[in-house]
């Protein structure tokens, strides 16, 4: 990757320094999206989390801004299984693998049903150009991805190539340090319900935590009952505050 400017290395160490304040990896990525776009004049940026790849691409907590907002439920819902990028993502090892992507380096890929990806869910948000990579600590059982966005087709050179490459892997250690400092209790959930409580934590109704989580109330309602017992909380108020410290 090429060397950034010293006026792009001190803003790229302030926005790692904006996300040392996050308690949750939900507050994590609300904190770098507004990083990006006041330090870095990136204003178009998805942040998520998972433990595995596909639950990666399906984050209920996934945190967004500018363009990328009103995409997340799309995404989550179908068009992560078309997201060119992440296929490419998928397929290559080594030093490749090290190099964030852009829609541009996947356009042989962009054939047959991943054509939609384009037609009808980048085009119809406004979307010309996007630009991905995530990043994985075995150690926690963490991936951990974010991905840019902008109108203009070629919005994207070395500069954000560079910047997105060097903030990853940093964030990454900072996320998993979250992982690390949850509740004792935190092992005992399973992954959706894991889910269901960082949402309530981020104080949403369970409407909109099943709306999130695609699935209906009743089973938002019930992740919720199991974290609370398996917590040992005595009610929603307390578990919230308990997974957010």
């Amino acid at each position: 990757m090429d060397l950034l400017p010293v006026v792009d290395v001190d803003r790229l160490l302030a926005v790692v320094a904006d996300c040392h304040s996050a308690r949750t990896l939900p507050e994590l990525g609300g904190l770098l999206t507004e990083s990006l776009a006041g330090r870095l004049d990136l204003r178009h940026a998805a942040v998520l989390s998972g433990d595995t790849r596909p639950r990666l691409f399906r984050d209920a907590t996934a945190q967004a801004s500018g363009l990328a907002v009103p995409t997340m439920d799309a995404y989550r819902e179908r068009f992560h299984r078309l997201d060119p990028i992440a296929l490419a993502a998928s397929r290559v090892t080594g030093r490749e693998s090290a190099r964030p992507l852009t829609l541009l380096d996947v356009e042989h890929l962009i054939e047959g049903e991943r054509r939609s990806y384009v037609d009808d869910f980048l085009r119809p948000a406004g979307i010309g150009a996007v630009m991905a990579k995530s990043w994985s600590s075995p150690d926690a059982g963490l991936l951990f991805g974010v991905a840019l966005f902008d109108e203009a087709e070629r919005a994207f050179g070395a500069r954000e190539l560079t910047l997105l490459g060097s903030l990853g892997p940093a964030v990454l250690r900072i996320a998993a340090g979250l992982l690390d400092a949850r509740p004792p209790w935190a092992s005992l959930l399973t992954p959706r319900e894991t889910e269901a409580v960082a949402l309530l934590s981020e104080g949403l109704t369970d409407e909109q935590i099943a709306h999130r989580m695609v699935v209906d109330v009743g089973t938002a309602k019930k992740h919720l009952a199991a974290a609370r017992r398996k917590s040992g909380c005595p009610n929603r108020v307390a578990l919230a505050r308990a997974w957010a410290g």
